[in-house]
């Protein structure tokens, strides 16, 4: 049946008022207002198809903000109608047991998002570059782990580099202002939730979290780990300082907790089943949603992800950095948070939103480890010419790359350790062979230790012997 022959409503759907927005997003018509417009025929019901309208070109999945804009030919001055029918073709399910404030519960549509698993599991293992288990312990290591770190601190507004940061972290220096300690935070948060996966979710675990995420850094009267007992509102850091969330009374906040620590710990299976890593995803949603704390609340809610996502099977979920795509895209960020609550809690905006940054995190790691392929095969090809190269293991050849790049560059013997998971002591110990073979100078740094560095001339000594 063509819309032209669908019957047409007492009145134009247009609204009487200016529809709300908030931070841009336009607030979708109420079910009061649909009915407004007198009954709405059931072939109309069945004409708006929900895989049909519900989605863009893209796939992404449609709310009224974007809805509206759509299917001029389609619907006309019908929109009202045709949202509420897509709303009700949508056939949305209730995601596990959690509810608002008010007892009205999240919805989601498993429908949309069931193609993102099986793209999850190809690509978050890496087998597609063809990774050995030595190049596996060597590329996978912590200081990738650094990228989170600094970047979710970033997202907060920590201001430096992280060239600056990434040597803080691997010298082991102390910070020198608010935000080297929010990334040094930020960092003891990842290697907390690495050294706990054998817990359950709580809320003294969750306080922990943020205790850690603020202890150096506090804002808003905040004490670290300690629920708020005021109320709150999140609001766009921009000149007007627009109000885009208000959190639950602070009364309930230890009630929503509590659910969303019964759901982390139910073991969602058979026709209840939710993949780990969407249920990692609403966990961050929560928490964000609850905003239980005065501050950290982002930082808590980020950590827990890899916590629940890397505690569930996903290990290699600690190399990718959420937080890098996040901070690039910042709005949407925010958005999806938005889209989630303006549209009787369906879950699938935000769901959807993290789930193509995770696809596209794990893209860009795969890109960054094949150009560690190729790079490390180049070095490899170009040293074998250098009468050296029997002295050579991996990891030297990995110092000598990054001295070559940067003539005059510092290693420190944490770094080494760092990029190549072996203790202090091996670590030293590449670093000293060098040495040895006059290959990186010294000299004694803080206390009793030393730092090693890159002669101006290396390549010229690399290969000296064979001109």
């Amino acid at each position: 049946m063509s819309s032209s022959e669908i019957e047409e409503p007492k009145t134009t759907q247009i609204a009487k008022f200016r529809r709300q927005t908030i931070d841009g997003i336009q607030v979708p018509p109420t079910l009061e207002e649909c009915y407004s417009y007198g009954d709405m025929p059931y072939s109309f019901v069945k004409m708006v198809n929900a895989k049909k309208f519900g989605f863009s070109s893209k796939g992404l999945y449609l709310h009224w903000h974007d809805f509206h804009h759509r299917f001029d030919s389609d619907f006309k001055d019908k929109k009202v109608w045709a949202w509420c029918a897509l709303k009700f073709n949508r056939a949305l399910d209730e995601h596990g047991s959690l509810v608002s404030e008010d007892n009205s519960h999240f919805y989601w549509s498993p429908i949309a998002l069931n193609h993102y698993p099986p793209m999850i599991e190809k690509a978050y293992r890496f087998e597609h570059v063809g990774l050995t288990g030595d190049q596996k312990r060597h590329m996978l290591v912590k200081s990738l782990v650094m990228e989170e770190a600094i970047t979710s601190a970033q997202l907060e507004g920590a201001a430096t580099t992280r060239a600056v940061a990434k040597e803080m972290l691997s010298s082991g220096r102390a910070p020198n202002d608010d935000s080297e300690n929010m990334i040094l935070s930020n960092w003891n948060l990842m290697q907390f939730a690495l050294d706990n996966l054998d817990r359950e979710l709580s809320i003294e675990f969750i306080q922990e979290f943020n205790h850690i995420a603020t202890e150096k850094t506090c804002e808003n009267d905040h004490i670290p780990g300690m629920l708020r007992s005021k109320e709150i509102e999140v609001a766009k850091n921009n000149a007007e300082g627009e109000v885009t969330h208000k959190a639950p009374d602070a009364k309930v906040v230890d009630k929503l907790l509590n659910d969303l620590c019964k759901y982390a710990n139910t073991n969602h299976e058979n026709v209840h089943y939710i993949h780990p890593v969407f249920k990692a995803i609403v966990i961050h949603f929560m928490i964000g949603y609850i905003h239980p704390f005065l501050d950290g609340n982002g930082r808590t809610a980020r950590a827990l992800f890899y916590w629940y996502a890397i505690k569930h099977g996903y290990e290699n979920f600690q190399y990718i950095s959420i937080s890098a795509l996040l901070k690039k895209k910042a709005n949407d960020y925010g958005r999806a948070y938005i889209k989630t609550e303006t549209d009787e809690l369906d879950l699938t905006y935000f769901l959807q939103f993290n789930l193509e940054i995770i696809i596209d995190a794990l893209g860009d790691f795969s890109a960054y480890i094949q150009k560690r392929i190729d790079q490390n095969r180049y070095m490899v090809e170009k040293l074998s010419e250098s009468p050296f190269y029997k002295h050579f293991k991996r990891q030297h050849i990995d110092i000598i790359s990054k001295a070559l790049k940067n003539p005059g560059r510092e290693f420190s013997v944490k770094e080494v350790e760092q990029d190549n998971n072996v203790s202090a002591t091996a670590a030293r110990g590449y670093l000293d062979k060098l040495y040895n073979l006059g290959l990186l100078l010294k000299y004694k740094s803080v206390g009793n230790k030393f730092t090693y560095f890159a002669p101006a001339k290396l390549q010229e000594q690399l290969f000296a012997k064979t001109k």
